[in-house]
């Protein structure tokens, strides 16, 4: 397979974002070059990348689907997650340990407001696409930008443990002083199949070029990032399945649920049972399953495809 494409000189244009006390950057189409050439009713129209755990907004894995969609005239805003990326810019931003919803939208918010966006696109994968549920319904009831369309890639909608109310709160109180605390091992997508005939879509050289990179989080995951991974998923939940965010938001906005048939970080099972009931109830919900692929759909044969699908 091809190496992940990370900058396309001459068509692709990507520059930081300055003035914010986190890392963001824009990558948009050079003006005037007719292979990224977008409909006008495109042109004032930002895709808000919203990365996984672990990773930051210029991991290749992210920085890849930014400057395909980029190559196909989307504007793109990609930023690190608290607890993500360099986390040499503001005070108590300390790498492997991300500190909750609020401060996600918080910069979602303040990199949207930084290049002037109006209408926005909500792109996001894995613990992204849980905070674009959370991102997406909250800045459309603020009113301050247009949500034209959710993306939603293999998105955490449920934890695989659950805990009783009580328990959580211990553990919220102990990941108040002990935030670093590991609880579980780094997720991985790579699937080891015994049978050559059963192995996944999977490309093993862009992993590398993901693991190479110096600011994808190694370690395993902090106990109050997980603690407030449940929060986020618990919020999305709502009381009653009806309720839940990505059903509420699909009666407002048009979400688009991509998912990896081979995706065991994040079965998938539980978002497509929510899209389904998403159109049940009359909202606007697609879902589209590539078969072979897991977790990241950008690490896959068919990325550009799966480009096309996002951009589309």
């Amino acid at each position: 397979m091809p190496r992940l494409v990370l900058e396309r000189p001459g068509a692709v244009r990507i520059s930081d974002i300055p003035g914010l006390t986190f890392d963001a950057e824009r990558v948009e189409p050079v003006v005037g070059d007719a292979k990224t050439s977008s409909a006008e009713d495109d042109a004032d129209v930002f895709y808000l990348i919203i990365h996984g755990l672990n990773s930051h907004k210029a991991n290749p894995n992210v920085r890849a689907l930014s400057v395909g969609l980029a190559t196909r005239g989307k504007r793109c805003v990609a930023f690190d997650l608290p607890g993500h990326g360099a986390c040499d810019k503001e005070k108590g931003d300390v790498r492997g340990i991300f500190k909750g919803k609020e401060a996600a939208l918080d910069r979602a918010r303040r990199a949207l407001r930084s290049v002037g966006a109006k209408k926005v696109v909500v792109c996001g994968s894995s613990m992204g696409g849980a905070l674009a549920v959370y991102c997406a319904n909250e800045l459309r009831s603020e009113e301050e930008f247009e949500i034209v369309r959710v993306v939603l890639i293999n998105p955490l909608v449920k934890m695989k443990k659950a805990f009783p109310q009580a328990v959580l709160g211990a553990l919220w109180a102990l990941s108040r002083v002990t935030p670093w605390l590991e609880v579980s091992p780094r997720p991985t997508d790579k699937i080891d199949a015994v049978d050559e005939n059963d192995r996944p879509d999977f490309d093993d050289e862009a992993q590398e070029q993901c693991d190479a990179d110096e600011l994808t989080w190694k370690k395993g995951v902090s106990l109050r990032t997980a603690v407030e991974l449940y929060d986020l998923t618990r919020h999305n939940a709502g009381e009653k399945e009806v309720e839940c965010g990505l059903v509420k938001l699909s009666f407002h906005v048009p979400i688009l649920l991509v998912t990896g048939g081979r995706d065991d970080v994040v079965p998938p099972g539980e978002a497509i049972d929510r899209a389904r009931l998403a159109v049940s109830a009359g909202g606007k919900a697609e879902h589209v399953k590539f078969e072979r692929a897991g977790h990241s759909l950008t690490l896959q044969s068919r990325r550009e495809e799966f480009f096309d699908l996002v951009a589309n």
